[in-house]
């Protein structure tokens, strides 16, 4: 009986780490410019009151598929996780701000866990957003998005994303990191103050193939998704996701395809 007792004891204790090495350190953080969980963590400390966020600032883990799925309004910042809510909290004086100049931006993450990951996402806070309101998708744009078709990342992942030169002052920027052999996705929100405008991201030259006659004129008022080809200006674009209202050759939505002859 004592023996049985014992072992019983034991597959517990082995299914506890094993759900423990699981849930602890699969995670990930950004910290450059400093997340806003980042920041209030014991190691910086710059934000106060932040739940959770000042031991484990990795752990905002969330169900993946933004902007469709994911955390709710109101609670992005936190991944609608209970320990992490303060996060949520959305003024214009709440949060330590990072200051950085349109253009060029670097970004990192610091991985504890290397998970096959499908993607990169960035948004951004739009031109008029209202900082004293929850954050909420309608005040959000998609800025940048990069593909890692399931690929196993380093410890320590760096992605240069380009900041619209139409933004100034307060902002928020929003990564997401989406897992790929899970259903789940990494959320982290960074406080910025746009000042001044930097080095542009080189953009993409002009392609010599001609491009798809066929395609319709882009149009500010429809909606697209991946794979659907327009016309603006003499030239032809394929989106790369859902889009609507994002201007071709000025959004990363956009991939330039060719001139119309």
């Amino acid at each position: 009986m004592k023996l049985r007792k014992t072992l019983t004891a034991v597959v517990a204790a082995s299914t506890c780490m094993m759900i423990l090495s699981t849930s602890v350190f699969a995670h990930g953080y950004i910290s450059q410019p400093a997340s806003r969980a980042y920041k209030g963590s014991n190691a910086v400390g710059l934000n106060t009151n932040v739940g959770s966020a000042q031991y484990e600032p990795q752990s905002i883990e969330a169900p993946k598929g933004f902007p469709n799925a994911g955390p709710g309004d109101g609670k992005i910042a936190s991944g609608a996780l209970a320990g992490f809510a303060p996060l949520d909290d959305q003024t214009a004086t709440r949060w330590h701000k990072t200051d950085i100049k349109t253009g060029a931006l670097n970004i990192t993450w610091n991985l504890t866990a290397q998970h096959a990951t499908s993607g990169w996402q960035y948004y951004m806070t739009k031109p008029g957003w209202n900082p004293n309101q929850p954050l909420t998708r309608s005040s959000l744009e998609r800025i940048a998005y990069i593909d890692d078709k399931g690929a196993k990342p380093a410890k320590t992942v760096s992605h240069t994303i380009n900041v619209p030169s139409d933004r100034s002052g307060y902002h928020v920027i929003l990564g997401v990191w989406d897992i790929y052999d899970t259903g789940n996705a990494f959320y982290q929100v960074i406080d910025v103050n746009v000042n001044g405008q930097g080095d542009t991201v080189p953009t993409q030259p002009d392609p010599e193939q001609p491009g798809d006659p066929s395609a319709n004129a882009w149009s500010p008022t429809a909606v697209y998704v991946g794979g659907d080809l327009v016309s603006h200006e003499g030239r032809t674009y394929k989106a790369r996701w859902w889009t609507s209202g994002e201007t071709p050759g000025t959004a990363e939505v956009w991939e330039l395809q060719g001139k119309l002859q």
